[in-house]
C-alpha cells in the first residue's frame, strides 16, 4: 500500500514534465549570417524571433514575427513550413584602402552603423521523441547604410539547431 501511495504521489506531482506546451525555442543558426535566436510562441501559430547574429565584421539584432503552418499537403506530419519578416539594426566592420600624404598608402579598419529590413521563409523537421527540431531556411535581407548605401542578399541560406521547452 505504502508503494501504490508513493508511485500515484510521484505521478501527480510529475505529471506537469510530461505536459509541455513548448512556448519557448533556442536556437543556431549557421549560415552566412550566423547567430544565436530565442522564439516565443504566440496562442495562435505566430511566433517572435530575437537573434543576435554576425557578418561582414560586425554584430546586428535582428526582431522578427513569423508564422509556421503544419500539416501542409503532400508534406509528411514531422515537417511544418514557416515565413516571416523583421527588421535589424546593428554595425558592420570593413579594412579600407586609404591613401595620405603623411602616411602614404594604408589599410584603415572602419565601421558603420547597418539597418534594414529581413525575409524569412524555411522547412522545418520536427523530431518525434525529442523537443529538437533541425531547420532549413533562407532569410534574404537588405541593408541601408553600412560599406554601401544599399546591400541587397537575397539569398542568405543557413540551417539551424532548434531546443523547445
Amino acid at each position: 500500500m505504502r508503494k501504490l501511495f508513493t508511485i500515484s504521489i510521484l505521478l501527480i506531482t510529475l505529471s506537469p514534465l510530461f505536459a509541455q506546451k513548448f512556448e519557448r525555442s533556442a536556437g543556431v543558426r549557421l549560415g552566412y549570417s550566423n547567430g544565436i535566436f530565442f522564439d516565443i510562441q504566440n496562442n495562435d501559430l505566430s511566433s517572435y524571433r530575437f537573434m543576435i547574429n554576425w557578418r561582414d565584421g560586425g554584430r546586428q539584432f535582428t526582431a522578427m514575427k513569423f508564422f509556421r503552418q503544419y500539416k501542409v499537403d503532400k508534406l509528411p506530419d514531422f515537417l511544418s513550413f514557416y515565413y516571416g519578416y523583421g527588421i535589424h539594426g546593428g554595425y558592420s566592420k570593413w579594412d579600407q584602402y586609404k591613401q595620405d600624404l603623411e602616411h602614404g598608402y594604408y589599410w584603415e579598419k572602419i565601421s558603420a552603423p547597418t539597418v534594414g529590413l529581413d525575409g524569412l521563409i524555411g522547412v522545418s523537421y520536427d523530431l518525434q521523441r525529442m523537443p529538437v527540431s533541425i531547420t532549413c531556411e533562407m532569410k534574404p535581407f537588405f541593408d541601408f547604410w553600412g560599406k554601401s548605401v544599399f546591400k541587397a542578399m537575397p539569398f542568405d541560406f543557413a540551417v539551424c539547431a532548434v531546443y523547445h521547452f
